[in-house]
């Protein structure tokens, strides 16, 4: 069983987020297989320095984007050939356990939990039924999914990519299961797309 983390890094103001991003990944318990970031033309300064830390695969992309330009993750996704993935905004930060015991699952997404401030919403178990009914997104967006799901439904162009994403991974018949924990930390900050528009946008 193998595990592929990806991220993409679009705009300056993202690039002081990747060696934190990278050394929390470099300490998790169960390493993963394959990293991989999706860029615009990162300077050579941040990538000398995630190479001291970890070996990470750095691709580069300029998918043209509407609305969301963590869209070029697809780039990232698309040479992670691994069993599974986990799409970890590179403004979010794994705990250390943030991947055991995914080798033992069997269903096709494991809803991780986050931290948002100081607060804890550990994951919990969702139907398929449940992610389609709610008028909220019930899956953590760092949340690992097996490949298959991406291969018939990449990320789109959308402000809410990833809840766009478990619904139609409902709707092609996922099995959903969740690590009841609290896998990493959701970071709120100025220069946060979603921020910067409104919910009926």
């Amino acid at each position: 069983m193998t595990i592929g983390i990806v991220a993409s890094v679009y705009g300056s103001a993202y690039y002081k987020f990747v060696l934190p991003w990278v050394a929390r990944i470099s300490c998790l318990n169960r390493q993963p297989d394959r990293v991989t970031i999706a860029h615009d033309g990162i300077p050579d300064k941040y990538r000398d320095a995630v190479a001291e830390l970890l070996e990470v695969e750095w691709v580069r992309s300029d998918i043209p984007f509407r609305l969301h330009p963590q869209v070029n993750i697809n780039a990232a996704i698309a040479v992670t050939e691994t069993d599974w993935i986990a799409k970890v905004d590179i403004d979010d930060l794994l705990f250390a356990d943030a991947l055991d015991g995914i080798n033992d699952s069997l269903a096709d997404v494991v809803n991780f939990g986050y931290r948002i401030g100081d607060t804890d919403c550990p994951s919990r178990v969702v139907s398929a039924h449940e992610v389609l009914q709610k008028n909220n997104n019930a899956i953590g967006s760092c949340s690992p999914f097996r490949r298959w799901i991406w291969e018939a439904n990449p990320f789109e162009d959308y402000l809410y990519d990833d809840w766009r994403f478990w619904i139609k991974a409902a709707r092609a018949g996922a099995a959903f299961t969740a690590t009841g924990r609290t896998d990493y930390i959701y970071r709120v900050h100025p220069d946060q797309i979603t921020r910067r528009h409104d919910n009926a946008k």
